[in-house]
């Protein structure tokens, strides 16, 4: 076998994004648990407890960041019909060479997402109290800037490598399954 055929299965199946994202946010948050517990406890207890805390990480992260997941996803598949990526060789090199093709729609992804995200963001915390232009200042002209960008570059990386690698991982045991079976001598 000395080539990966992509199905990509695991990149057009929702409930692998939420995963992908579940994750994510797992590590995010046990980080910012981590490195600065003493802030995260004053947050905890501003906002009432550890339910109301839960339910503002639901309707200020977790939901607004599955459509960010959606949407580089849905970039990533773009990339594959674009490029016309339908294998990848079998090593290091080939695989390095597949994932360095993904790394420019990561670094631009936020340009696609981020309107989105923040739309979304501003409906779901600032419900009912809606304000056009502290909208378009805060969540909209206030994320565009190198601060925010570098912030969501991490969970992008993580949210679309993580993806694009246990799609890859997928589409090699499929790939090895057939091989496998086409070749019975050899296996």
């Amino acid at each position: 076998m000395d080539k990966i055929y992509l199905s990509k299965s695991f990149l057009k199946n929702p409930a692998y994004a939420v995963s992908a994202l579940l994750t994510a946010i797992v590590l995010f948050e046990a980080i910012n648990w981590l490195f600065s517990f003493e802030r995260k406890i004053a947050v905890v207890q501003k906002f009432g407890g550890f339910p109301d805390y839960l339910y503002l990480v639901l309707r200020g992260m977790i939901i607004p960041e599955l459509i960010t997941t959606i949407i580089i996803l849905a970039l990533i598949n773009l990339v594959h019909t674009w490029l016309r990526i339908y294998t990848v060789r079998l090593s290091w090199l080939g695989v390095l060479r597949y994932e360095l093709l993904f790394l420019p729609v990561m670094a631009v992804a936020f340009l696609f997402f981020n309107p989105i995200t923040q739309s979304i963001r501003y409906l779901m915390v600032e419900f009912p109290d809606y304000n056009f232009s502290f909208y378009w200042e805060t969540y909209l002209l206030g994320t565009y800037s190198w601060r925010a960008y570098f912030l969501y570059l991490i969970p992008v990386l993580i949210i679309g490598y993580l993806s694009l690698n246990m799609s890859l991982l997928n589409d090699f045991i499929k790939s090895a399954r057939n091989w496998k079976y086409q070749n019975p001598a050899v296996g």
